[in-house]
């Protein structure tokens, strides 16, 4: 209730979040994700002119084929190699190969601001998060196929959409708390959300905009209480989902627009601000007011009934290009 969420202190969310985890260290999860979520440069590391993709391409694709010789050499072809067969990825499913797959982690792994070189090993590692993490799904990504139709009904009832701002350039990702009947993400099977959420994910690797520009999260937390939060969704997937979208996705995330933040939110903030880089930090944008979006964002990029906005923007929560697949 909100009585209890003011009441609320950074012991009692620790607890809280400790018998809710399901054995998930959900405070050490997401400070593995918040801490480092552009990863690094590294002294040594292989950078190639971006004007030149097809030999950074090359270059990426012979770090793969060097991981995996490594790990059959070790005779552990069960697991370790399995993840870098991807079998898992749902490329096809987008009309897309897996080259642009890892063209994508190159993309990601430019350097900042002028964008002119490609480091080649840091795309490299992104990628090998991203293996790890896409083949410890099992079959759930596979069967079914991850196609538009099948994750539908679940992208509906998360209420997944996104546009492009034309004012900033970025893909944005709407994320509409008020529009979330919790009852049903409740009864939901994990394997259906995680499906929803890796499909949606996908689409923003392959867009144009959040390869170029980068993806603007913008969260209508509706003023949702602590333990209506904790209990929407298993915890454990929860982490999960945290870890795909901020720290092995190869998109970059240029800023997390909060509306409606209950109090719980200032608190949790400040138990992860501990652990958190200053650039991460200055991403995180808490608003004081709806208005403040249109003023970022420009109007037409609004879907319609989102929050308290004037959306105008006619957007289902498949896009349009998919909707037929």
């Amino acid at each position: 209730s909100v009585s209890d969420d003011e009441s609320l202190t950074a012991s009692g969310m620790v607890a809280a979040l400790k018998k809710h985890g399901d054995g998930t260290n959900v405070i050490k999860e997401s400070i593995t994700t918040f801490s480092n979520p552009d990863g690094s440069d590294k002294k040594g590391d292989a950078k190639i002119s971006a004007d030149n993709m097809d030999q950074a391409l090359q270059s990426l694709k012979e770090l793969v084929q060097k991981a995996k010789d490594a790990e059959e050499k070790k005779k552990k072809k069960s697991k370790s190699t399995a993840k870098w067969d991807f079998g898992t990825s749902p490329h096809a499913q987008f009309g897309k190969t897996f080259d642009d797959t890892l063209k994508a982690f190159l993309l990601w792994a430019r350097t900042e601001e002028e964008k002119k070189e490609i480091n080649v090993s840091k795309a490299f590692r992104r990628l090998e998060s991203y293996a790890s993490w896409m083949d410890d799904t099992g079959t759930v990504l596979v069967e079914p196929p991850l196609s538009a139709s099948s994750v539908k009904d679940a992208l509906e009832i998360w209420q997944m959409k996104s546009s492009v701002s034309a004012k900033t350039k970025n893909l944005v990702w709407w994320f509409d708390m008020g529009a979330i009947d919790t009852e049903i993400t409740k009864k939901m099977s994990a394997d259906d959300s995680l499906r929803a959420f890796v499909w949606f994910s996908h689409y923003v690797m392959y867009h144009p905009s959040a390869q170029e520009e980068g993806m603007l999260v913008v969260e209508n937390c509706d003023k949702i209480g602590f333990y209506k939060m904790i209990t929407m969704m298993p915890m454990k997937l929860g982490t999960q989902l945290d870890r795909l979208t901020i720290g092995v996705l190869p998109v970059k995330t240029k800023k997390f627009y909060l509306l409606e933040t209950p109090r719980w939110i200032d608190v949790f903030m400040k138990i992860l601000g501990a652990f958190m880089s200053k650039k991460m930090k200055s991403r995180m944008y808490l608003c004081k007011d709806w208005s403040e979006i249109e003023n970022k964002l420009g109007g037409e990029c609004i879907p319609k009934g989102w929050g308290k906005l004037e959306g105008s923007l006619d957007v289902g929560c498949v896009p349009e290009e998919y909707a037929s697949s």
